[in-house]
């Protein structure tokens, strides 16, 4: 799904992060749990997205239904090698425990509106300074409808949106914001990062905030298409990508 998008774009934009998406792992790791869910939901309402961290990758596409894929694993660092001839990898006896503490949830406030947030046991985890909130590394991958309006509030990690026109509001506390939006709009952009740098192909207008961030401003102010971004620590990448050249 959104993978291959992803590792195409990071590799144009953002250099630094595409070891991150390098390469297509295999569909089940040890110490990783998967699971995907769909909800039904009519073109053009609004998506809200909480509670969230680690990586997010959301794709636009032409189905009337939201689907949502979380995909759980223990950090590499926690695996223990085993020494056999297919030097496989044996996950902490926690592991279950740990993988089952991370789950989605849903709301269905009216017939427009979905919410998705994440649920996680507390006892079991503790806050990372970098955005994650226990031992269990998450990243989760979406489908919506393709005008539908994205309201994302990140705990930390990379955001990534493509192919997306009905709007993104978007606040990431530490973590990349990558747009990948379909031209030539016209798009209202606000875009700011605290510490970090602003890119963005679209007309408008940029400047360095206190030595250490930058604020772009797009042209088309009046339109309804709104691109409202925020980030604390951390780079936004604003893309201009034909059409055609979405999936």
């Amino acid at each position: 799904m959104t993978r291959k998008l992803a590792v195409i774009l990071f590799g144009l934009c953002a250099p630094g992060l595409a070891p991150l998406l390098s390469g297509d792992e295999p569909a089940s790791l040890p110490g990783e749990l998967s699971r995907t869910e769909r909800v039904s939901f009519a073109p053009g309402g609004t998506i809200r997205f909480n509670h969230s961290f680690g990586d997010l990758y959301v794709e636009g596409w032409d189905r009337p239904e939201v689907e949502m894929t979380l995909i759980k694993s223990i950090p590499k660092v926690e695996l223990d090698l085993i020494k056999s001839p297919e030097d496989s990898y044996k996950p902490p006896k926690d592991a279950p425990e740990r993988l089952e503490g991370v789950q989605f949830t849903t709301e269905h406030p009216s017939a427009n509106e979905l919410a998705i947030g994440t649920t996680i046991r507390s006892h079991n985890f503790f806050r990372h300074p970098f955005g994650g909130k226990g031992p269990v590394t998450v990243r989760y991958e979406l489908r919506v409808p393709r005008d539908s309006r994205l309201i994302i509030h990140h705990g930390g990690g990379n955001v990534l949106v493509g192919n997306v026109t009905g709007g993104v509001e978007a606040t990431n506390r530490n973590g990349d914001i990558v747009l990948m939006l379909p031209g030539p709009g016209p798009y209202s952009i606000d875009a700011k990062s605290k510490m970090g740098t602003v890119s963005c192909d679209f007309a408008g207008k940029a400047h360095v905030r206190h030595f250490v961030g930058e604020q772009f401003a797009g042209a088309a102010g009046n339109s309804p298409r709104r691109i409202f971004l925020r980030v604390g620590f951390g780079g936004i990448t604003i893309k201009d990508v034909p059409r055609e050249a979405l999936p």
